[in-house]
């Protein structure tokens, strides 16, 4: 008598754990598929961090190519100065500014200056071809036998 009551049992327990499962009728499973995907909303701002000797005018040329564009970052930002940004400094750009870059340069967005060549006392700076022969003559290769 014994394994009847197992067996009723099983029985039992198979029924409720299938009843539990829930099945999705086609109606639920259409109206899953109609509603439209949940919306996500893109940030306002990018947030950079001033490297040393950059303006407001090179972050907006890197961000939107026109130096021009540094009023509208600097309207976004009334508690910095525009001229005289400190480094680690966060300038919030607009997205709607970014239209080249959207991501933080890897290096600063700072003017760099031209190297002059070195001059010599002897050597003027208009002809270019006694600087190049005096390199040739003073040139040593850093890589192989002495």
């Amino acid at each position: 008598m014994r394994p009847m009551v197992e067996k009723a049992l099983w029985a039992v327990l198979g029924m409720t754990l299938l009843a539990s499962c829930g099945f999705t009728s086609g109606t639920q499973v259409q109206r899953t598929m109609l509603t439209s995907p949940p919306t996500v909303e893109r940030p306002a701002f990018i947030f950079h961090r001033v490297v040393a000797g950059e303006t407001m005018g090179t972050i907006a040329r890197y961000y939107s190519g026109k130096e021009s564009a540094w009023r509208e970052i600097a309207d976004a930002n009334p508690g910095l100065s525009p001229f005289k940004l400190k480094a680690d400094e966060i300038v919030k750009v607009p997205v709607a500014v970014a239209t080249v870059n959207q991501e933080q340069p890897a290096t600063s967005t700072a003017a760099r200056k031209p190297r002059k060549p070195p001059t010599k006392s002897g050597a003027s700076a208009a002809d270019p071809t006694e600087l190049d022969e005096e390199v040739e003559e003073n040139f040593e290769p850093i890589f192989g036998p002495r």
